[in-house]
């Protein structure tokens, strides 16, 4: 059976985009034969599109993707300056 799964991830500026495609880019290259892994940058955020021959590949790599944005997400948190 064939699957593909899309995520969105929503940015609040450019800089967040680069910055997470940038960290994102390195651990998602190189998929398994029989799944394909894209990523593109768009205006808010991030686009990933899986497609596998199995749809628990296609969901635990995608659940792997936004595991990954998650903990981005923290550390760009804690790296911004305070606010008043």
């Amino acid at each position: 059976m064939k699957t593909q799964v899309e995520l969105r991830v929503g940015c609040r500026d450019d800089l967040t985009v680069k910055s997470l495609a940038s960290v994102l880019a390195p651990d998602n290259e190189g998929a398994p034969r029989g799944m394909k892994l894209v990523s593109a940058v768009e205006a808010d955020g991030l686009k990933f599109t899986v497609d596998s021959d199995s749809a628990s590949s296609s969901l635990s790599t995608a659940l792997a993707v936004l595991r990954d944005a998650t903990l981005f997400e923290e550390v760009w948190l804690l790296s911004q300056p305070k606010q008043g």
